[in-house]
């Protein structure tokens, strides 16, 4: 494995992750449960395609002053090949404890989703980072009522308009929407439990990555539009993407059905980035 540094465009979950020389690949410090559900994912293979990929695990000296092995789980990195990645973390589901969760820490992560909009609409913001501008951090996130989460995940969405165009931030809006969709789809099914799990968003603001993707004839007429493109092409793969993550509080289930929690706050999700094109 070659050399490892920090992560720069971490915006939510604990600390201590690291990128790989090459930028393909992260680790971080292992949770067991995190890892038992990357390695049952075969139960469904539908929800595996909404999962970075897993590359395993590895032993290392931590990289702080001690020398002592820490065991790692190693990652896809999500901001690989973006030129100008905004990055958004949304925690999806109100129930945040586990299934053992020891009752005062039950009673204190409801009180904490009943004073978040994660009671309230099942979902909330846990971190985002917006191309050249600081990390809105857990603080801010805390603050964020069932109000003003609808113009934090607009704000989101304002780099497209400013960097690149009012139409490539309407298209990556319908474009998460058909992802957020097509996950909905699989939970139908999926016997799972995701506690406190995210969904992470990523879109390049970079007008050159667009212009690629897109590209115009030199008088500023795009010579292919978004609604040009073919439904089985994945060329613009490279403009963004989504990925469920952290299931250190995740449970594959057999013969228990499916999450209405997480189900519910994916719909609302859908809500939200729908009333962003309706406004």
């Amino acid at each position: 494995m070659g050399k490892t540094q920090e992560f720069q465009h971490q915006v939510a979950g604990h600390p201590g992750v690291l990128v790989v020389e090459g930028n393909e690949m992260i680790i971080k410090p292992l949770n067991t449960r995190e890892q038992q559900f990357y390695e049952g994912a075969n139960q469904c293979i539908d929800f595996k395609s909404f999962m970075p990929e897993y590359y395993g695990t590895l032993q290392r000296t931590a990289g702080d002053e001690s020398s002592d092995i820490k065991d790692f789980i190693c990652l896809e990195n999500l901001v690989h090949g973006f030129e100008k990645p905004c990055v958004i973390d949304i925690k999806i589901g109100s129930r945040l404890h586990d299934i053992d969760a020891p009752q005062e820490k039950l009673e204190r992560a409801e009180r904490k989703a009943q004073r978040t909009t994660s009671g309230k609409l099942g979902i909330v913001i846990t971190g985002m980072k917006q191309y050249g501008q600081p990390t809105m951090d857990r603080e801010w996130c805390r603050d964020l009522t069932e109000e003003t989460i609808v113009d934090a995940i607009a704000q989101y969405f304002s780099t497209a308009a400013e960097q690149v165009s009012a139409e490539y931030r309407d298209y990556l809006v319908w474009q998460f929407i058909t992802e957020v969709g097509e996950l909905l789809d699989v939970m139908q099914h999926a016997e799972c439990r995701m506690y406190s799990s995210s969904l992470l968003f990523v879109y390049d603001a970079s007008k050159s990555k667009y212009e690629q993707v897109f590209p115009s004839d030199g008088q500023g007429r795009k010579t292919r539009g978004f609604a040009d493109r073919d439904s089985d092409e994945h060329e613009d793969d490279s403009l963004l993407d989504m990925k469920a993550i952290d299931f250190a509080h995740s449970h594959w289930m057999p013969g228990q059905g499916r999450d209405e929690l997480y189900i519910a706050g994916l719909q609302k999700l859908i809500e939200v980035f729908q009333s962003l094109i309706e406004d």
